[in-house]
């Protein structure tokens, strides 16, 4: 691969490439995915405590604003040590940086209401379904992946809709596919389960396609790399950070596991006014430290990375040398998130609840969508048309195909905020809830 034309800067659904004064490609991409309404809705989704009380804890939008920052300085430091190279496709560091700030921005804005339990959700009621009412239908639709779903946003089923979607740049959208497969390729099982990791639904394979040929990929964008890294960087302090916020951690836990990362000396800490400061300070180092290990990792399997041949997870697990201990600092944040974080009683409860509301929401908006397909809207039942008038931008439109009018519904149901989907759930027994 080449820099070039892993830089493309045409856009889906536009012929060739155009150039605006004062404006960066990559700068107008960012804007694009801010100023959409998927984006929006990320700050009334989980990123871990659904439906928080306390407003210092974060949602989604707040993860993901604070993922963009962490990815820029990855993509400027990178480009920095590679300007030379980057200079011979005409490129900047600055580019780099835009660049992955910019898919920082839309890594998660497929991600469905209650976060991994709404995936789950979602592709488990669609499975059931599917087993009754699938001839004929692409298979994948008993699948789901917010990565997935999130390049169906940006290519097909927002803004230009089926023209283009948000009509970013090729290189955005290449550096966005973090999975580069369907959810039928072998890559895409995990746990011994298939169709668990990928960036590609039957409905948007031909554009993929046409992404990874304009791009020249062979296997994973360069870019990628560093969006990955920036995203388990940033939740994984911050998820420790919301911990204490709630009180499923102690300060004192916190310090204790951050502070060999960020190598701060304990009377200078012990110094600082409140617990607040002191986290604030620990965390920023800390996310200094990692940025340095990730920029550090990507220069030294530059070679590889570039071909397409890497084989290592990530830019921040199994790091040898000079960066070891820096390293297990972080997998021992880690493995404190997957061990007391992410089992919280009050987060079961509420991704248990989340089967219960995702699966009314999809009981009531598939079939309305089956017939819209069948019948056209004047055919379809009082009850379909009046779930289809709710539908908003997800409404089916009559030129798509079957499996793709289905997936309308997923599309509306996997774009709905957590308190919408529980409002509308306890709506549609027949409730009155508060709003």
């Amino acid at each position: 691969m080449d820099w070039a034309t892993l830089f493309n800067p045409r856009r889906l659904g536009e012929a060739e490439a155009r150039t605006a004064p004062n404006r960066n490609p990559w700068q107008i991409d960012q804007d694009r995915i801010v100023f959409s309404r998927p984006f929006r809705r990320l700050q009334q989704k989980t990123q871990v405590h659904p439906l928080p009380f306390n407003p210092h804890v974060r949602n989604r939008l707040v993860h993901t604003l604070e993922v963009a920052s962490v990815g820029r300085s990855i993509g400027y430091a990178v480009g920095s040590a590679l300007i030379e190279e980057l200079a011979a496709a005409e490129r900047t560091p600055d580019d780099l940086g835009y660049l992955v700030q910019a898919v920082c921005l839309a890594h998660d804005i497929g991600n469905p209401p209650f976060g991994h339990a709404g995936e789950a959700v979602i592709a488990e009621w669609m499975t059931r379904w599917l087993a009754t009412h699938g001839e004929g239908l692409d298979a994948d639709l008993g699948a789901f992946d917010g990565n997935a779903q999130g390049f169906r946003i940006l290519t097909r089923a927002d803004a230009y809709r089926d023209r283009g979607g948000l009509r970013l740049t090729l290189a955005s959208l290449g550096a966005f596919l973090k999975y580069p497969w369907t959810a039928g390729d072998a890559r895409a099982a995990k746990g011994g389960l298939p169709a668990q990791k990928f960036n590609v639904f039957a409905t948007e394979a031909a554009i993929f396609a046409e992404v990874a040929a304009a791009c020249g990929l062979h296997g994973r964008h360069p870019a990628v790399w560093l969006m990955e890294a920036a995203d388990d960087i940033t939740y994984s302090l911050a998820d420790l950070e919301d911990a204490v916020e709630i009180g499923i951690l102690g300060y004192r836990d916190y310090a204790e596991l951050v502070n060999p990362l960020a190598g701060i000396p304990a009377d200078r800490l012990a110094a600082e006014g409140s617990d607040p400061q002191r986290i604030a300070w620990l965390r920023s180092r800390a996310i200094g430290a990692m940025i340095e290990v990730a920029t550090q990792t990507f220069l030294a399997d530059h070679a590889a990375i570039m071909a397409g041949t890497a084989t290592r997870r990530d830019l921040v697990t199994d790091v040898p040398g000079e960066w070891a201990g820096r390293v297990a600092a972080f997998d021992a944040i880690r493995a404190m998130n997957r061990e007391r974080v992410y089992v919280h009683a009050r987060k079961a409860e509420f991704e248990i609840g989340a089967g219960d509301v995702l699966g009314k929401a999809l009981e009531v908006f598939l079939p309305a969508c089956v017939e819209y397909f069948e019948r056209g809207e004047e055919g379809c039942s009082l009850r379909s048309r009046q779930a289809l008038a709710m539908m908003g931008d997800y409404h089916p439109i009559p030129r798509l195909g079957r499996s793709e009018t289905l997936r309308c519904a997923v599309d509306f149901v996997a774009g709905m905020t957590d308190n919408y989907a529980s409002w509308l759930a306890a709506r549609l027994r027949g409730l009155d809830p508060p709003r």
